[in-house]
């Protein structure tokens, strides 16, 4: 008899104590987990999303109008006016996916009340994509700071070769 239950307690401790070690955290985890406040009714889908995956669910044209929209905003965050930049990261994390969300959380029934109203959810959502680009347009139009930093090199130049061209002139 010693000889089978030497073994099968060798077995039992070797695979059964980091399964039931395994067990203890999952309930240790568990019991952590009831033990913490419910978010808000409005977060229980977690963190909102962000502005590319939301205009991944937009219909065709408009997916396509957002991401375009994205790209632009990507290509423009590297300007060198911080009034320029807090901006378009203000579209971009903000105007950009409500905008979006707006759009998305359209019930069929909203849907028909706008349509009665004689308005289009989609051309709606067409009108406000272009006036995010029409702001991301003035904005970059008014990026003065790149403007006069090539416009004061310019001057730097002229006058440190203008005068160094006429003093070996007068030589």
């Amino acid at each position: 008899m010693e000889d089978v239950l030497v073994p099968l307690f060798f077995f039992g401790a070797v695979f059964g104590f980091p399964l039931a070690r395994r067990a203890m955290i999952h309930r240790h985890r568990l019991e952590l987990l009831r033990a913490q406040p419910l978010p808000p009714a409005g977060q229980a889908g977690g963190p909102p999303e962000d502005a590319p995956a939301l205009a991944l669910r937009l219909p065709e044209p408009h997916r396509l109008y957002a991401l375009a929209l994205l790209c632009r905003l990507q290509d423009a965050s590297t300007a060198q006016d911080p009034q320029l930049r807090a901006l378009l990261g203000q579209i971009r994390r903000e105007y950009l996916p409500d905008t979006l969300r707006a759009y998305l959380s359209l019930t069929s029934a909203a849907r028909e009340q706008l349509r009665a109203g004689g308005r289009d959810p989609e051309g709606l959502l067409r009108e406000q994509l272009e006036h995010l680009n029409r702001g991301v347009d003035d904005a970059l139009r008014q990026d003065h700071a790149a403007a006069d930093r090539l416009l004061t090199q310019s001057h730097y130049l002229r006058d440190r070769f203008a005068t160094g061209a006429a003093l070996q002139n007068s030589r």
